[in-house]
């Protein structure tokens, strides 16, 4: 049995596939073990691949973009989200968009992620950073939602099912993120071992199958990961298993990578203009 450690952010639903390929055998017949790292935040995941302090990286994909594109050996090998499931949320006192100007943005990064998933809705209700918002350096969606209940921060990006929770606790729900925006991705360091990568995506892909066969059990298994309600997790599974948001052949649609090397080009994390960079730094030679 090969053992192999995969770092994520936090025991987000957006890493559902993985719990289900850990659980229902898909990594096991493949002759895989897998530990999984909880790193707190994307550049945490990140930094942790191409230290090799883990083998493979569930996280957004800016980081590895931008370090390939540098000449780095990250990759992106495979796409797991591609319709964030995502929903602006506000402390109660905030009923618009437009009465978020000059407030505080909860965030994971500065450079991947959620950040740029905010700045493109705020932009499409006229807000512009760093004119009329900050952005707040808060860690996962649960260290965001603990911010807002805090209230150090006034709004944030929440994953599902905070969303449901914050709404359902008295927050705004200012509505949710509805644009094509790879999310979360496979991310390795090269050189990568093909006989266990290979593998690993081909037990993920099948985990992604029996998900969308089989949502009840799914979500019985990711309320029992997070510890959160079953009536929360039920919803947030079966948001998970709606069209466009995990790509069934784990290959990202083009719109939603050049949303994200878009995002990284405005934000001058990677050159205005090149070869485009998905063609640099993804590879989906690894999927079977």
């Amino acid at each position: 049995m090969r053992e192999i450690a995969v770092g994520v952010v936090a025991p987000a639903f957006v890493n559902v596939p993985l719990w289900v390929a850990q659980q229902r055998g898909f990594l096991e017949c493949r002759g895989l073990r897998v530990t999984e790292q909880v790193l707190g935040s994307t550049h945490g995941v990140t930094n942790a691949l191409r230290d090799g302090v883990v083998d493979i990286a569930l996280t957004a994909p800016e980081g590895s973009i931008a370090d390939a594109v540098s000449g780095g050996p990250l990759r992106v090998v495979a796409g797991l989200i591609d319709r964030p499931p995502l929903s602006m949320i506000a402390l109660p006192k905030y009923r618009t968009f437009g009465d978020l100007r000059g407030s505080q943005i909860g965030t994971s990064s500065l450079t991947e992620g959620t950040r740029h998933v905010a700045e493109t809705m705020l932009a499409a209700h006229g807000l512009s950073y760093p004119a009329d918002y900050d952005f707040a350096l808060e860690g996962s969606h649960v260290e965001r939602w603990k911010a807002l209940q805090a209230g150090t921060i006034d709004a944030a990006l929440q994953m599902i099912p905070y969303d449901d929770i914050a709404t359902d606790a008295g927050f705004t729900n200012l509505g949710p993120a509805t644009a094509e925006f790879t999310l979360n991705a496979v991310c390795v360091r090269q050189p990568a071992d093909r006989s266990v990568l290979t593998p690993f995506l081909a037990a993920l892909a099948g985990a992604v199958e029996w998900f969308h066969g089989h949502i009840e059990e799914s979500a019985a298994m990711a309320a029992a990961h997070t510890s959160v309600a079953p009536r929360y997790a039920l919803r947030a599974c079966q948001t998970l298993a709606g069209d466009g948001v995990i790509p069934p052949d784990l290959r990202s649609a083009s719109g939603a990578l050049a949303a994200v090397t878009g995002a990284l080009r405005s934000s001058s994390l990677i050159p205005p203009h090149g070869p485009d960079p998905a063609a640099v730094a993804v590879d989906y030679s690894y999927l079977t």
